[in-house]
């Protein structure tokens, strides 16, 4: 009965600390052993009936035999009962892992890890950066509780090193040794050189012998929107810095939801079609400066109500001669209908101003290099803006963690402040990969359809940023097309026909903003017109890389399939497309 006592009573203190510190809890849940222990002996020695100076003797007398109860130098047979020895070695077992975990916590530790990748069958393994693998093991730790987790640094650690708490800490020569029955979750993330893509490539050659390798990797960003990689054996998610926080900052402001809060009502048809494009304005031309462009321009493929493309841009830079010309030679699809105006001017100057005073922005993105410069910019823009009645959004990019920051601009409903750092690598973006999830699931719906299709780990990195794009594309086709239950079977048809016609123009953008560009027709040689051939992938051409009006002259297999293809794609959407109307009709 003592046991169970003590057993029931340990289990109910550690949930009751379950939110204090962990080294706290060890000292607390320590102390309570040794009382525990006085109490048992203090019955034992207790001989009623006993004065005041005899209770006090007692107690003291138990008190001192405690400590030695929690040590391994407990006397359990002076008590008569087996419950007490059992009692007596759990206290003394916690004590030495207590000691251990306080003031030799870097063995304790590697004890601890040690025994998961021994058992456990999950392994996750993260390499990488010491703070930014920080970051990503301490969320890690607290969503999947117990998890055993390898950590290779980039470089040898310095004598003052924090320890890895979390993880086991291993040298590079681990991903070699990768076994078969365990199942690894990979997070290779940013380096500054090609460390990754040679990983990539070692991890590829056991791909095939290690069918459980799930792999999530960051490149450059440039390499990610340019090149088409392949990597057929392995489960793998390639990522960059600047995409994980462009794409989750698109997803909870859309250009397209900023516009229709402005102007609920404007419709053109039945499709929703604002009176003018969503105007951005771009101060610094850095990476994530066009990572942010590009995102926006993919994500307002819709029309204005006049027929114009729903976006315009004006990009400031003191020194973007360079910049300026590599992206539109790479991107010069994006760069002619983009409707992007170049301004070479510093932030400060009277030509910067000027743009910024003489133009209704609907958001600002203040990425130049330096953190600090962006948050004196921003406030410098929140003043200038303040007298307006139409709000700008101002988007500020953080490279380093600003607390200061947040104290000044957060309170400001106009102000985002995204960081472009170790903060955006948690468990969910870069393990759990819900977004992939759907990618994945819309591309098997294809292989349904399409017998013999290919494997999505068989799919270029291209081919599945394609299938991620139509998933964040998601919420716009929603909200270009509004509320649809009133319509009628016509009316709904009309619009399926404007989404389809919209999601061209998105699949166009999508290609431009990857280095494609329009193949003419002429250029096909007469085998692959009688083939149906459409793109040479090499030459990053395809010959649909057309405006909407243009597809039904190129060759099809039968009038009008090129536009149906955009058709049935918005129609899956909609479950009263088609025969669902019907039948509920």
């Amino acid at each position: 009965m003592i046991f169970l006592g003590y057993v029931l009573s340990f289990l109910l203190l550690n949930v009751l600390l379950r939110r204090v510190n962990r080294r706290l809890r060890d000292v607390l849940i320590l102390g309570y052993n040794v009382a525990f222990a006085a109490v048992m002996h203090f019955i034992r020695l207790a001989e009623p009936p006993m004065d005041l100076p005899g209770f006090f003797a007692t107690l003291g007398a138990a008190v001192m035999k405690a400590p030695g109860a929690v040590a391994f130098q407990g006397d359990a047979a002076s008590f008569g009962q087996t419950d007490a020895f059992f009692v007596f070695l759990f206290m003394s077992l916690y004590t030495v892992r207590t000691v251990l975990s306080l003031f030799f916590l870097q063995l304790y530790n590697e004890l601890k890890m040690s025994w998961r990748l021994l058992w456990r069958r999950r392994i996750f393994v993260i390499v990488g950066e010491r703070e930014a693998a920080r970051a990503l093991i301490k969320d890690l730790t607290a969503a999947q509780r117990r998890c055993a987790v390898v950590y290779i640094p980039d470089q040898e650690a310095g004598k003052d090193a924090k320890p890895m708490l979390g993880a086991c800490e291993s040298d590079g020569g681990y991903l070699k040794r990768l076994r078969k029955g365990k199942q690894y979750d990979i997070v290779l993330l940013p380096d500054r050189g090609v460390r990754n893509y040679r990983l990539l490539r070692d991890l590829e050659e056991q791909g095939e012998a290690l069918p459980e390798v799930r792999v999530t990797a960051f490149l450059d960003n440039e390499v990610l929107r340019m090149e088409d990689l392949r990597f057929d054996h392995l489960d793998l998610y390639l990522v960059s810095e600047e995409q994980l926080v462009v794409q989750e900052f698109m997803g909870r402001h859309l250009p397209l939801a900023a516009l229709k809060e402005r102007y609920p009502d404007a419709t053109a048809g039945e499709i929703y079609a604002p009176p003018e494009p969503f105007s951005l304005c771009v101060v610094g031309f850095t990476a994530f400066a066009r990572e942010f462009l590009l995102e926006t321009y993919e994500n307002t493929a819709f029309e204005t109500a006049s027929g114009e493309r729903g976006l315009r841009v004006t990009v400031v830079d003191n020194d973007m001669a360079g910049e300026k010309a590599a992206f539109c030679h790479r991107l010069s699809g994006v760069a002619e209908e983009g409707n992007i105006t170049w301004l070479e001017a510093a932030p400060w100057s009277e030509e910067f101003y000027q743009a910024v005073e003489g133009t209704l922005f609907h958001q600002i993105l203040i990425a130049t290099p330096d953190t600090d410069e962006n948050l004196r910019l921003a406030m410098e823009l929140r003043r200038l803006l303040a007298a307006r009645a139409e709000k700008t959004q101002l988007v500020v990019a953080l490279f380093r963690e600003d607390r200061g920051a947040a104290a000044l601009l957060s309170g400001d409903p106009q102000v985002f402040l995204e960081q472009v750092n170790e903060g955006q690598y948690t468990y969910a973006k870069l393990i759990e990969r819900s977004v992939d999830r759907q990618a994945r699931a819309l591309h098997q719906t294809y292989l349904g359809n399409l017998p013999g299709g290919t494997e999505w780990s068989k799919l270029g990195t291209f081919t599945q940023a394609s299938n991620r794009a139509v998933v964040w594309d998601v919420p716009n086709k929603l909200l270009l097309a509004g509320d649809t239950a009133s319509l009628t079977d016509d009316a709904f048809k009309k619009l399926l026909w404007q989404l389809a016609r919209y999601e061209h123009s998105r699949w166009n953008a999508f290609h431009y903003a990857r280095g494609w560009r329009t193949l003419a027709v002429s250029e096909l040689t007469e085998g692959e017109r009688s083939a149906g051939t459409t793109k040479h992938p090499a030459e990053k051409r395809h010959t649909c890389l057309v405006g909407w009006d243009e597809l039904d002259a190129l060759p099809q297999a039968r009038p009008g399939l090129l536009k149906y293809y955009d058709y049935e794609n918005v129609a899956r959407l909609f479950p009263q497309s088609g025969e669902d109307r019907q039948e509920e009709a």
